[in-house]
């Protein structure tokens, strides 16, 4: 069995000796992941690099909670629920000892053992009624000091120095004197409850919480306060340990990763004032030295560390139309209905009247691009500032542009009402309108856009990135919040750093900067809000950490330039995680190379994902297309079908590797869409769709995919509860296939269309005075077999001729609600894979002879919540189970009839 995505609930690094040959540098680490204990050691890179993998906890699956490694000894101690884990000499050849307790109600929530001797032993134990006990065994088996101030129960403890620190479920970091028993301070910085606490150098305390964010605070003898706010993204926080500049975490989501820090933590942050003296209306920074400033009498100057020099005065300018072109060279502002150039090296200026007033500016490589109030758009462009050459560009759309973006042949154009418009041809008088995209990004303004290779990447006021593929016409690939945990009420520019690419925009008084890959943000202080001038810059160098990883961002307010310097707080991650909520649905495309996995969650994301060569998982796409939870992922051939709440279809397409999407439609009633099976991608689109108003629809769509172009050729309303799950098979004929549907009252609806969606005949059938909730058919030799799941956990067997004539076979096994069921065939039987909320994987084998359904085997899983579960056949002799629910689960049987097999060949894939 092999577990993605489980939760790293604690870590742990130490000192490693250089005569064990798993540890080859200094530092040796071990995280949780799930009931597995994952061992990293980094390499020359720095780079940690998974070595080992043990399974602890086998019988039970339970979740590791904590891990203690005696370096000398080379023991591993490793707890979970009601198991303790001893394993000695865990770094040659393990060997493991596992203590079982009986059950208890649990009341202490977090402890801390304190000394170095029994004599000395201090135990410090978090209760859930939010008492913190003192208590020195050696001495007394009472209490030595029992600490009340917190109003929740105690979810982490640390001891710096004589000080303790706790944090509960009121969402407070609380500071203690150990000597004394006072209560010094307390502090709030979450927005909900902290679940993890670890000390950081000196006076610095890390805590992290349900949020997804990382507090970072600074303490003396009598305070504690909040000097930085992380947001990370990445989940739940459950875990820290910070070692040598860098702080390891992971989250109830699976995923493990560390930020960095600088060697002063507590000068990662420096806010200072420019020019004091002058009145700033904006400013454009050409160095950390030299900028250029236009005040409040409209005053252009060249400011340096040494001296001021006015270089021109312009009462009317427009203090937003400050703009520095791409070389550095040149500086543009507008008045009214003139441009205003500035050539840097020799301060000589140039004006260009234009037909109409000026609204904005760009510049688009060496020209200058002008928005007029006209809607006439010029493009200008002077060679040595004397001889001005202008070209009207023609839209053909009166919206005003807001953004540009150009290269060899097109220009590409983003207006104030969300538009993109694709311009070729510029060598022409009035160039060519080639295409226009409205509302791109609906009612909202294009803010930036930005040419990477072959794609075209465009942000708006929406709060959407959109990933456009350049070609004939413009396609739409995917579209993506750049983060999950910081809204942005504003998305300004895209900006590039350390060959990384990065979104900023605004939240309220908050400037926001966020990682495009990652999600995580960099970058989050207080500015005044978005309407002022702003610039942002890496640092070339700074005394308190390499400057390639402090950035500089200056804005205007009351009139000033103030600057912030801010270390960069990079994200390595080392697991991804997947979704950050629980997964709904799992699918499978296979390609000549990889296996594709694609699952929908609860978060609303759809998430395509591969295994690399050494098996580690690489997220590929994040796509954000649904508002709402993914309730249903289905694939057939290279199409997938993904549905979920407020009757959200959509339809993707794999294409060199990528998901792009081909089709969407919201539905006119508001529901939830449960599930959705295609019957047939070639040569038309043809798809079943179950809604939780008690309809099931038949869609055809138009071969050109055309959103606006589709047919619904069946329909049923039912008043016999949700329609939960469906199904669909071919007939052995081929002239004609089956749907099923099973509902919340407990009843199986089957209909037999033609080819052309005429119902041959309908069969209803009640399965059990329950609702169902797994449905899985297969049909061969005019025999029809249909596998039901009910929500007591039976698992009922049909085996249906073409007559409607039917045998039931019914097994009670699973003690809880059955989520799915998948009917497999192999050379010798026919075998139904099941999981339940009982967390186990049942397998059992249907005799169509006999008609019976025996139960084989079981497997406990390590998640809690299975949803989904698909089966892929890996050669003729193994078959892997996918299970997907918290987490996901790979769980192999060989053989018929099937046997669990921990172990796959070398040449079998992930």
């Amino acid at each position: 069995m092999k577990s993605l995505c489980a939760p790293v609930l604690t870590i742990h690094g130490s000192d490693g000796a250089a005569n064990r040959p798993l540890i080859l540098t200094s530092k040796f680490y071990s995280s949780s992941n799930g009931c597995i204990v994952d061992s990293y050691q980094k390499d020359h890179d720095e780079l940690l690099v998974l070595q080992q993998e043990m399974c602890v906890f086998e019988e039970r699956k339970c979740n590791i909670h904590g891990l203690i490694y005696l370096d000398k000894q080379d023991i591993l101690f490793a707890y979970g629920e009601k198991l303790v884990a001893v394993i000695r000499q865990f770094s040659s050849i393990p060997q493991k000892q596992v203590f079982t307790f009986e059950d208890w109600i649990q009341a202490i929530m977090h402890s801390i053992l304190d000394g170095d001797s029994w004599n000395t032993l201090r135990t410090v134990v978090g209760t859930v009624m939010g008492d913190i006990i003192i208590s020195y065994p050696s001495k007394s088996s009472s209490p030595f000091r029992v600490l009340k101030h917190h109003t929740g129960m105690i979810f982490g403890l640390l001891i710096k120095c004589s000080l303790l620190f706790s944090i509960s479920d009121d969402r407070s970091l609380h500071m203690w004197s150990l000597d004394s028993g006072c209560h010094l301070d307390e502090c709030y910085g979450h927005s909900s409850r902290p679940f993890s606490i670890c000390g950081g150098p000196q006076n610095v305390v890390f805590t992290g919480g349900q949020d997804g964010s990382i507090c970072v605070w600074l303490f003396n003898e009598s305070f504690v306060s909040l000097l930085k706010l992380l947001h990370t993204g990445c989940g739940v926080i459950r875990s820290f340990h910070f070692l040598s500049r860098e702080l390891f975490f992971g989250t109830d989501n699976g995923f493990f990763g560390s930020l960095t820090f600088p060697e002063k933590i507590e000068d990662m942050q420096v806010v200072d004032v420019l020019y004091p003296n002058i009145s700033v209306q904006s400013f454009v920074a050409l160095s950390q030295q030299c900028y250029y400033i236009l005040d409040s009498e409209g005053a252009l100057y060249e400011t340096n560390t040494i001296s001021l020099n006015k270089i021109l005065q312009c009462n009317s300018a427009r203090s937003n139309s400050l703009k520095l072109s791409p070389c550095r060279k040149y500086i543009a502002f507008s008045e009214d209905q003139k441009l205003h150039l500035v050539r840097v090296e020799d301060h000589k200026c140039g004006i260009f009247n234009a037909s109409d007033q000026i609204l904005d500016l760009f510049w688009a490589n060496s020209c200058l691009f002008l928005a007029l109030f006209n809607f006439k758009n010029i493009l200008v462009l002077s060679e040595d500032m004397s001889e001005w050459m202008s070209q009207t560009v023609q839209i053909n759309l009166q919206e005003v542009v807001s953004c540009v973006a150009v290269n060899a042949e097109e220009l590409f154009l983003g207006t104030r009402k969300g538009s993109v418009i694709v311009v070729h041809n510029l060598e022409v008088m009035h160039g060519e309108t080639k295409q226009i995209i409205k509302r791109a990004h609906g009612k909202d303004g294009v803010t930036d856009m930005k040419l990477c290779k072959t794609k075209l990447l465009s942000i708006g006021r929406d709060g959407k990135m959109c990933v456009w593929k350049r070609g004939n016409p413009l396609q739409l690939l995917s579209w993506s919040k750049p983060s999950t945990a910081v809204g942005r009420e504003w998305l300004c520019r895209f900006f590039e750093a350390k060959n990384q690419l990065y979104v900023a925009g605004f939240r309220g008084g908050n400037f926001i900067l966020v990682n495009c890959d990652s999600g995580h943000s960099v970058c989050d202080v207080w500015c005044g809000g978005r309407r002022r001038a702003w610039s942002l810059s890496v640092l070339e160098k700074s005394g308190n950490c390499e400057g390639s990883k402090s950035l500089c961002f200056e804005f205007v307010i009351k009139s000033r330039i103030s600057r912030i310097t801010l270390y960069m707080n990079d994200l390595h991650v080392i697991k991804p995680n997947l979704h950050l909520s629980s997964i709904t649905s799992v699918a499978v495309a296979e390609t000549n190379r990889d296996e594709l996995y694609v699952t929908g969650g609860i978060d609303g994301m759809l998430l395509l994902s591969r295994f690399t060569t050494s098996g580690s998982l690489e997220i590929v796409q994040r796509l954000q297309a649904h508002s709402s939870s993914v309730f249903c992922v289905f694939v057939m051939d290279s199409y997938f079908i993904s549905v979920g709440g407020k009757s959200e279809i959509f339809i993707w397409r794999l294409e060199d590797g990528n998901l792009r999407q081909v089709f969407n439609i919201r539905m006119k009633t508001d529901c939830r869409l449960l599930s959705a099976r295609f019957i047939s991608v070639s040569p038309c689109i043809r798809f079943l769709v179950s809604c939780s108003s008690g309809r099931l629809m038949i869609y055809e769509l138009s071969k050109d995919l055309d959103s606006k172009k589709y047919s619904v050729l069946f329909e049923s309303i039912s008043d016999d509860g949700i329609v939960v799950k469906v199904s669909c098979t071919c007939t052995s004929s081929n002239d004609s296939f089956v749907c099923g549907a099973i509902s919340s009252t407990g009843l199986l609806h089957l209909w037999n269309f033609s080819e052309f969606i005429d119902v041959k005949s309908r069969k209803t059938i009640e399965v059990e005075k329950c609702g169902l909730s797994a449905l899985s058919m297969y049909s061969e030799n005019e025999v029809l077999y249909v596998g039901v799941g009910s929500d007591s956990g039976t698992i009922t067997m049909f085996q249906i001729d073409k007559n409607w004539e039917l045998v039931k076979s019914v097994n009670w096994w699973h003690g809880a609600m059955c989520r799915d069921l998948h009917l497999h065939r192999t050379s010798d039987s026919l075998i139904v894979f099941s999981v339940a909320l009982d967390c186990r994987l049942a397998v059992f084998v249907y005799s169509p002879i006999l008609q019976t359904l025996s139960f084989q085997q079981s497997v406990l899983l390590n998640m809690a919540d299975p949803s989904s579960l698909i089966v892929l056949a890996i050669n003729n002799n193994v078959v892997k189970c996918v299970i997907a629910g918290t987490s996901i689960c790979f769980v192999y049987f060989n053989k018929s009839p099937p046997h669990f097999c921990d172990v796959v060949s070398a040449n079998s894939r992930i």
